[in-house]
């Protein structure tokens, strides 16, 4: 379930973006901005969510990707695509 969550609430936050840019070309106000963030919070929550389903945490899943970026760039593996770069 919380993997459906996770998917769903970013679903949302791509619908919000999509209503901006089809309903207002783009241009963000004040009480778009709280949405988002509200829908972000939601996002942050599934992904802890899933990090403790699999034994971690959202403090682990950070610092992990953390190391992940940081490699890529001392390796200049920056650009391009694949998950193991």
């Amino acid at each position: 379930a919380q993997v459906l969550g996770l998917v769903g609430e970013s679903g949302e936050v791509a619908e919000k973006f999509k209503k901006l840019i089809r309903d207002k070309q783009g241009a963000l106000s004040d009480d778009d901005r709280k949405e988002i963030i509200k829908e972000l919070g939601d996002i942050l929550w599934y992904v802890n969510a899933v990090a403790v389903l699999l034994g971690s945490s959202i403090s682990d899943v950070a610092e992990t990707n953390l190391e992940k970026v940081l490699s890529r760039k001392a390796r200049g593996a920056t650009h391009g695509s694949g998950d193991n770069r």
